[in-house]
């Protein structure tokens, strides 16, 4: 499998989530708490193909440039996009989340969360924290970050599982954002290496690019610059991937927050 993907941060950003191993077949339910508040929420049809949910105390609103999400005052409050046997999905998102805000995506099939990406403020101005989460190993699967400048392989470096990684000078990240988020099961990332097919079939790829701006990562003791930053799932052995992917929910603590395009890419033969 190969794995595809485009992007930008700051005036635009990208996040990508690219296909998972995990445990799990399409039956198999684990209980994501976001999927079940979204079962009795406000709902939204905006977007072709797409159910979008409010979850916690958020509410959503259809806008002439898309759907405005409000109320995003705790952890639980966010939006849920719901679909049908997905293997791409595609979000432009405008926000502001300021100094005392962040989010996380959550890739589900069913109620089965399969991986993570959280985003909140650093300690010192301009510092981004980000975790990504991976559940195709037990306990949580290691990852390799890869760092791009000009879609250019800057650094790479592997991670054990829960690690979360510091990136500094990356100005005006949290005042406002125009970004691109991608969720695919698919691994071939234009421009991209992520390793061999053999390697990370079935594995979690979580991607932002920052178009207009970019940030500095410690990778080895060493200070890299780049604009670009990959998170890819390691594999364990036995380890199989999921086929279609069913929603992926956001929750966020933010002062604006509208989705301008929302997309997706159903299985072949899937109508």
């Amino acid at each position: 499998m190969h794995l595809k993907i485009t992007g930008s941060l700051l005036a635009s950003v990208l996040l990508s989530i690219t296909g998972c191993a995990g445990g799990a077949d399409d039956g198999q339910a684990s209980g994501s708490l976001g999927a079940q508040e979204a079962a009795a929420s406000q709902c939204v049809k905006k977007f072709d193909g797409i159910t979008s949910c409010a979850l916690g105390g958020a509410k959503v609103d259809a806008v002439a440039d898309g759907l405005a999400v409000s109320n995003l005052k705790t952890q639980k409050d966010g939006v849920s996009s719901g679909f049908t046997q997905a293997v791409k999905w595609e979000q432009r998102v405008a926000m502001s989340l300021g100094a005392q805000g962040g989010y996380q995506l959550s890739a589900r099939d069913g109620d089965q969360v399969v991986s993570t990406l959280k985003v909140t403020p650093g300690r010192e101005a301009n510092t981004v924290n980000m975790l990504p989460t991976f559940t195709g190993s037990p306990g949580g699967s290691a990852y390799r970050m890869n760092i791009y400048r000009g879609g250019v392989l800057q650094g790479s470096s592997p991670q054990p599982a829960g690690l979360m990684i510091t990136f500094t000078n990356w100005r005006d990240f949290l005042r406002w954002a125009e970004m691109h988020h991608h969720f695919l099961n698919d691994f071939d990332i234009d421009g991209l290496s992520t390793g061999s097919a053999e390697t990370n079939v079935g594995a979690c790829v979580w991607r932002l690019d920052s178009e207009k701006n970019t940030f500095t990562v410690n990778i080895d003791g060493k200070s890299i610059t780049g604009d670009s930053v990959e998170f890819i799932e390691t594999i364990a052995d036995g380890a199989y991937p999921y086929r279609h992917f069913t929603g992926i929910d956001t929750n966020a603590i933010a002062g604006e927050y509208t989705i301008r395009s929302e997309s997706i890419t159903q299985p072949k033969g899937v109508k």
